[in-house]
């Protein structure tokens, strides 16, 4: 199996696929590396001790694998296969003076059942197995424990690979989902919008035209008083359909609570921090399903402004956050929505910023009352009373 045939079958086949070196799957594409280290346990065991230049060799063999290998998970697809036949080559190579090169098919067969069809796994497994039997009987006729230990190695690690595929093309999969959703709920509240519009407007402006007229004529007939009254009748026409477009419009502005939470959580996986999934895809966690059911005495206002700040709180600490575990719980008691958000960074804030403030300001606008815990790890507490009364103090949505 060439590059070209690897290259080519990838073009037409394989969909884009985050790098393996790019989120969440960075720590586990270096981390694994650790498993390379049985590349040194053959020499160990060997009946005769290996001289100073094949240990060169052996050491030298492996400072090219892991500078392949580093290589190979920064990669785009397309570039791909010629790292890979350079790992395939080395594995060869340097089994030929250590059997612990094998462990180099497993890092393969990873990368490969995670950028590749499983049946294109499937041939290059069949084909390493080949090798391998090949390898223990003209070889390594003694060696049969460490072949079967790679053997068990490269199933092990393609299988990650597999999963680690299926995984990523779900989470593309719930993602294009949600956008077409997103879209189609938009276009529908646009079609809402314009409706209402039609119907507000309309009719208040056609009364709004008929009392002009009959001003225009009252001032003509010299009428002044009765103009006057028309014309007052008129201003209070004006301010109400003002009000009502106002209000037909708020809906543009709203934000979802759900998806906002969703969206910014999902930011946070993606750039390497562990947020568990309680609510949508893998982007909410310690979120309870039933909290959302209390949401419903949320105003317009209300929600937007709680999907804001944790916008901002999310964009604080992809920015400042110095941790690796974000904590959001969502939970109504006793009339009350909590949200606490926590990361377990080491924040320090001597001087608060214009991302604090305007969570502060944004806080303040729906009555809610919100706390910042600095150092490690850093928290935002954050109280609304749902069942307040909002409506003389509140601003309109």
């Amino acid at each position: 199996m060439n590059s070209s045939s690897i290259q080519n079958n990838t073009q037409a086949q394989v969909p884009a696929l985050p790098l393996l070196a790019h989120g969440r799957k960075k720590k586990w594409s270096y981390s694994s590396l650790i498993f390379s280290l049985f590349y040194f346990v053959p020499p160990l065991f060997m009946q005769d001790a290996p001289s100073s230049w094949v240990i060169t060799l052996i050491v030298i063999g492996f400072v090219t694998f892991v500078f392949l290998y580093l290589l190979s998970v920064n990669q785009p697809v397309n570039r791909l296969p010629y790292y890979l036949t350079g790992m395939i080559l080395l594995a060869y190579s340097t089994s030929l003076v250590n059997p612990g090169g094998t462990v180099i098919f497993g890092f393969v067969s990873f990368i490969v059942g995670y950028y590749y069809r499983f049946s294109i796994g499937i041939i290059l497994l069949l084909a390493v197995s080949a090798s391998l039997i090949f390898m223990k009987v003209y070889l390594y006729p003694t060696g049969l424990f460490f072949f079967l230990a790679a053997g068990a190695n490269i199933a092990v690690l393609f299988g990650f690979g597999v999963m680690e595929r299926k995984e990523t093309l779900f989470q593309q999969k719930e993602a294009k989902h949600a956008a077409a959703l997103g879209t189609l709920s938009a276009i529908a509240e646009r079609e809402r919008i314009g409706r209402d519009l039609h119907d507000v407007a309309g009719h208040a402006l056609s009364s709004i035209s008929l009392k002009a007229q009959v001003a225009d004529k009252l001032l003509t007939k010299g009428r002044t008083a009765e103009a006057q009254a028309e014309v007052k009748a008129l201003a209070q026409l004006s301010q109400q359909l003002l009000s009502e477009i106002r209000q037909t419009v708020s809906g543009i502005k709203q934000l979802s609570l759900r998806e906002e939470i969703a969206k910014n959580m999902a930011k946070l996986s993606e750039q390497g921090f562990d947020v568990m999934s309680d609510v949508v895809s893998d982007a909410v966690s310690d979120v309870n399903e039933s909290s959302f059911t209390h949401l419903t005495p949320l105003t317009p206002l209300q929600e937007t402004q709680l999907s804001l700040i944790i916008k901002e709180a999310t964009t604080n600490i992809l920015r400042h956050s110095k941790g690796n575990q974000v904590t959001l719980t969502l939970q109504c008691t006793n009339d009350i929505l909590n949200l606490v958000i926590a990361d377990n960074g080491n924040s320090r804030c001597k001087t608060e910023g214009n991302g604090v403030k305007g969570i502060r300001e944004r806080a303040e606008l729906i009555n809610a009352t919100v706390e910042f815990q600095w150092g490690s790890p850093t928290v935002l507490t954050l109280q609304l009373p749902l069942l307040a009364k909002h409506n003389s103090s509140e601003p309109s949505a």
